[in-house]
């Protein structure tokens, strides 16, 4: 990174935001043993863990059919937050649900989720469970289980496609990005050769612009918005960034270049919203967010102990 991002102003300027927020900047950014306590007494953070607990939009819901992937502000999403601020289920108190959510497993190790995941649909069911995962589930004998299932179908390309027999080359963006989400929070997946595949079949997509599997590179996936729920340039990145390889191909560095000349003083603006995330600054556009920020900061920082 260009600066020492333990002294430089833009990370005085995230650690004056929300305690949430504080909370991930001293944990992933500073690499400090920060309380969770006062992230999980946020306002914001705490109304989105009641959520997670309720039947309407939360954990319980998703076994009901009420919870659909795309949906913000419900529990696909809210997960991705909480695990993407660095919360484990343990400090949110959503043991029962979680646990209850891993039960659903069929015994060949994969999940069908109502209304429409079916079991082989890795690419919305690993945005559940690689938040699980990130939030102290990494060992967890469903996830393992899950993630074998995952592997046993990897296409002969390198990379996934809900709807092919594992034969094709092709390969779907949405699939490879949530599987390699899940997969990158593994030390051993990370260095893995295997995986190369998946990669360049995302970095192919950017250098392309091909419109694949109803994912294509306009205006939508260049934004800066959080979550980028169905593909986004900030969530690629993030993903990305996890991989060694990845981070050193130029394609990656095109990408990132782009979202660089968007910093202005250093720091990044939403250019799209989610309506559900109101009261965070990430769903606001009229001001700079220190969440979008501390992503961008945060990449930076995995590439450069890449190097």
């Amino acid at each position: 990174m260009p600066e020492d991002i333990t002294t430089s102003e833009v990370t005085r300027w995230l650690l004056e935001g929300p305690a949430w927020l504080r909370y991930a900047v001293e944990l992933q950014l500073l690499d400090g043993q920060s309380d969770a306590a006062p992230a999980v007494r946020d306002s914001d953070i705490s109304a989105i863990i009641n959520r997670l607990k309720g039947s309407q939009a939360g954990i319980p819901a998703i076994r009901a059919g009420r919870v659909h992937y795309t949906d913000t502000g419900k529990a696909y999403w809210d997960l991705f937050l909480l695990a993407d601020i660095g919360l484990t289920v343990r400090d949110t108190g959503l043991e029962d649900e979680v646990n209850d959510l891993l039960q659903l497993q069929s015994p060949d190790g994969s999940y069908t989720l109502p209304p429409n995941v079916q079991d082989n649909y890795f690419c919305m069911s690993a945005i559940l469970f690689a938040s699980i995962a990130r939030m102290g589930y990494r060992e967890d004998p469903h996830i393992r289980k899950y993630i074998q299932v995952i592997l046993d179908s990897q296409g002969r390309g390198g990379g996934w496609d809900c709807y092919n027999d594992g034969w094709s080359s092709d390969s779907c963006p949405m699939d490879n990005m949530n599987i390699l989400m899940l997969l990158g929070q593994y030390d051993n997946y990370r260095h893995s050769p295997a995986l190369h595949g998946a990669i360049d079949a995302l970095l192919r997509h950017w250098q392309t612009r091909e419109h694949s599997y109803g994912f294509g590179i306009g205006r939508r996936f260049r934004s800066l918005q959080y979550p980028a729920v169905k593909y986004g340039i900030l969530r690629v990145l993030d993903v990305l960034s996890l991989f060694t390889y990845a981070a050193g191909q130029p394609a990656f560095g095109e990408m990132l270049g782009l979202v660089r000349g968007k910093a202005r003083d250093g720091r990044y603006h939403a250019e799209a919203v989610a309506g559900a995330y109101a009261g965070l600054d990430f769903a606001r556009m009229d001001e700079p967010s220190r969440w979008i920020t501390f992503l961008v900061n945060r990449i930076e920082k995995r590439i450069s102990q890449h190097l």
